[in-house]
């Protein structure tokens, strides 16, 4: 699954601002999505007076936003955005210059003092790591405010329609058919195949990024400049990057299925170490020993181990369950026999009550 970095009150595009932004003056496009929803929030009240005060409420904003721009929250660790998340939420409700202002002042104050605790929400927070930085800073994770303030932003990528994406099939290279056959520890199996793993993050542009709007998810090379990965980790978002040991590179989405969730990425500046053998479903046996390599909550090449717990053939896809464990950001990742052939991409992890319920789809289904 895909973890996306955007603190909870992002999803309250409220009432009608559907209706409302498709009569919104163009400049919201080039807007980030927090602020078009602040904006919808501040002028929820006027809908009921009709599209004309709605219009002149949204103006309103946009004039004030110019007066009172957002602020660059890029930087902040997670428990440091929410906090001051939670501190300015209710301004929304007043204008986006007054809670503009509100994050500015609570930026600039010093941090309160964190009190120990040792329930398992502050632990993922403290074990997340922050990849809105990729998009605002030069080389990746280091911190260079001043630089990427000064360099001039590049155009966002232009949104790929469903309908005009190519198949998978049409754009990857010949299957990678050169099959380990050794059984191999994990430790042997994670050294042979780690450097095919790459975290991805995608967002919907720069102004996106500097508000932690921002997807997480894993892909696996399979060429020198080809990936694979979960169409839901980067759909409707163009702009993105894959990283690997702290180095971001730019990647682009040049083929998928958005239904079957296959799609595939191209990072034409940089040679990729792609995998060397993919094992097609068709020879795959329950109760094989495998291990999945993904990014769960953000933690770069993490490796679990499991079975092949069943096999699934259905019209949508072939899917391999597993026990090996799939956490949210693990989607697109890799899910390996041991012998070190990759056997599916890693796309589902358990929810409600079930457990180590976890699927990949068959990678050999991205040739199909």
């Amino acid at each position: 699954m895909a973890r996306s970095g955007l603190v909870p009150v992002a999803s309250l595009l409220i009432l009608a601002p559907t209706l409302a932004l498709a009569a919104a003056p163009d400049p919201r496009t080039a807007l980030s999505y927090d602020e078009n929803v602040t904006i919808n929030i501040a002028c929820a009240g006027t809908l009921k007076r009709g599209d004309s005060a709605f219009t002149d409420c949204v103006n309103q904003q946009l004039a004030q936003l110019k007066q009172h721009p957002s602020p660059d929250r890029s930087g902040l660790s997670d428990e440091r955005n929410q906090t001051i998340e939670r501190k300015c939420n209710y301004l929304r409700r007043s204008s986006i210059g007054d809670y503009n202002d509100c994050l500015s002042k609570a930026m600039a104050a010093p941090a309160e003092p964190q009190t120990a605790d040792n329930t398992d929400e502050s632990l993922e927070k403290n074990l997340q790591t922050n990849y809105a930085k990729v998009f605002t800073e030069g080389d990746g994770t280091q911190d260079k405010p001043e630089q990427s303030k000064a360099e001039p932003e590049k155009p966002t990528p232009t949104l790929v329609a469903d309908t005009t994406l190519p198949p998978p099939a049409s754009v990857l290279p010949k299957r990678p058919d050169h099959m380990g056959k050794e059984v191999l520890e994990a430790r042997e199996l994670f050294k042979r195949v780690k450097q095919s793993i790459f975290v991805v993050v995608a967002t919907r542009s720069l102004a996106d990024a500097r508000s932690r709007d921002v997807a997480q998810g894993s892909a696996v090379a399979i060429s020198d400049h080809i990936l694979l990965t979960n169409c839901h980790v980067v759909k409707d978002r163009p702009v993105i990057k894959i990283i690997q040991d702290g180095q971001a590179t730019d990647a682009k989405l040049v083929a998928g299925k958005m239904a079957l969730d296959r799609c595939v990425l191209e990072a034409k500046d940089i040679t990729l170490h792609p995998v060397t053998g993919i094992r097609p479903f068709s020879d795959l046996e329950e109760g094989e020993r495998v291990f999945a390599i993904g990014t769960p909550i953000g933690r770069e090449r993490t490796l679990s181990e499991g079975l092949v717990s069943q096999l699934q053939h259905t019209a949508m896809a072939n899917f391999v369950q597993t026990s090996a464990p799939v956490s949210p950001g693990s989607s697109g990742g890799g899910l390996f026999d041991e012998h070190g052939n990759l056997i599916g991409i890693t796309t589902l992890g358990s929810f409600g009550r079930a457990q180590n319920i976890n699927f990949a789809i068959a990678a050999s289904d991205y040739w199909n």
